[in-house]
């Protein structure tokens, strides 16, 4: 019996959502296709789930690109594809990424959007700081009472 995995078509997409370009924007299809060999053709169709199962080539020119294990190809869960992410990203070493999605699967959709928004919001704020500008604390945080107090 085969297991079930992950569909590939998830995973890519978690790639480009995830693994960004060093300007801190997804790469396009044009990049990766021409950094890793892969057609566009064959990426648009990996992510829309046209090709369900790609050439080992394609997925370990995949894995060069992204520098992801090729064990990532392997995952049954998107917690499973984040938490080898957050892996590999961090010198093999977890960090708080496999608790983050373990608390927000629980959540209701429009939770975890909220969940997705504060975390961009906390991106953006990151790139701003970078480059100098102060942001004011999220209420809650940094000593502040919020929900979590009351």
């Amino acid at each position: 019996m085969t297991p079930d995995f992950l569909p590939i078509a998830e995973q890519i997409n978690i790639l480009f959502q995830t693994v960004l370009h060093p300007e801190g924007r997804p790469y396009t299809l044009e990049e990766v296709s021409q950094r890793s060999g892969v057609s566009v053709a064959t990426l648009s169709q990996l992510r829309t789930g046209r090709i369900t199962n790609p050439q080992l080539s394609t997925l370990r020119a995949l894995c060069h690109f992204f520098q992801i294990p090729l064990r990532y190809f392997e995952t049954r869960t998107a917690e499973a594809c984040y938490a080898i992410l957050a892996e590999d990203r961090n010198g093999g070493k977890p960090i708080e990424l496999s608790e983050i999605a373990f608390r927000a699967i629980q959540l209701s959709p429009e939770a975890q959007r909220d969940v997705l928004k504060v975390i961009q919001w906390v991106q953006a704020a990151e790139r701003l700081r970078q480059s100098g500008v102060d942001i004011p604390p999220l209420r809650g945080l940094d000593g502040d009472r919020g929900p979590a107090d009351e």
